[in-house]
């Protein structure tokens, strides 16, 4: 319980403080991260895309040729970035390289989810929910005294956000997919060593399903933005000692 109202303490006041500093971008839980997480990340990004364009040869619904330009896009970044990875095998697969991977993914989610909907990477990725109106969000009260309290603030994104890139929905949607396949077959059996840990590994599995729930029923980037930055990073935070960047 001290948990959980910790980490829903740290939530508000940075909710507070981003309602309070005029569009001021506060980003969120930016991750220490190494070579090893980078490298399963674009790994798992690949697998992602590859997915999708192996399910959208069998359907209508999105041209599979918008999947193997975000392929030809990973590649491309792989290829001209002036660092190469150095990974440890040794370190590989411990909780909390796996543990960065889901993170680095969420915010996957978040860019992907943010681009379906017309929202900027750089509004889904930060703290500055004055830029985001919650629609559809019946999570409770917190969120929906939020909601009102932001919604005569803002007009950059309008009431009635509609569904504008299929092909980064779908992303997003598969992206969480994932996340939850490396969690039940790398973290699910993990034991950690303090109650703490135990008590935020169970809300992550809660987080991770909400998360796949409201991006089914297309919720607004709002609540896809509270999922991540109020439940999962967090939670992820607590369980597996990842550290910020400072």
């Amino acid at each position: 319980m001290f948990k959980f109202l910790f980490i829903s303490f740290i939530y508000l006041i940075s909710v507070i403080w981003e309602l309070d500093t005029n569009d001021v971008n506060v980003f969120a839980h930016n991750f220490n991260t190494d070579d090893n997480s980078s490298f399963l990340t674009i790994i798992n990004k690949i697998l992602v895309e590859n997915r999708l364009v192996n399910d959208s040869l069998s359907s209508d619904i999105v041209n599979p040729y918008e999947y193997t330009k975000n392929l030809e896009k990973i590649l491309e970044d792989v290829l001209i970035s002036e660092n190469s990875f150095k990974v440890d095998s040794d370190q590989f697969y411990n909780n909390t390289i796996i543990a960065l991977v889901i993170a680095n993914l969420a915010d996957e989610v978040l860019r992907n989810y943010g681009h379906a909907f017309g929202v900027p990477s750089n509004v889904m990725l930060s703290m500055n929910f004055s830029k985001v109106i919650n629609t559809n969000n019946a999570s409770g009260a917190i969120s929906n005294k939020m909601s009102g309290h932001i919604g005569h603030r803002s007009g950059d994104i309008n009431n009635s956000l509609t569904l504008i890139n299929q092909a980064s929905y779908l992303t997003a949607l598969v992206t969480t997919d994932r996340m939850l396949e490396i969690y039940n077959s790398e973290l699910k059996d993990s034991v950690l060593d303090s109650t703490f840990g135990d008590a935020a590994k169970i809300d992550l599995v809660h987080a991770l399903y909400n998360l796949k729930n409201d991006i089914q029923v297309k919720a607004s980037p709002y609540k896809v933005m509270a999922d991540v930055h109020g439940s999962i990073h967090p939670n992820l935070q607590v369980a597996y000692n990842l550290t910020l960047k400072r």
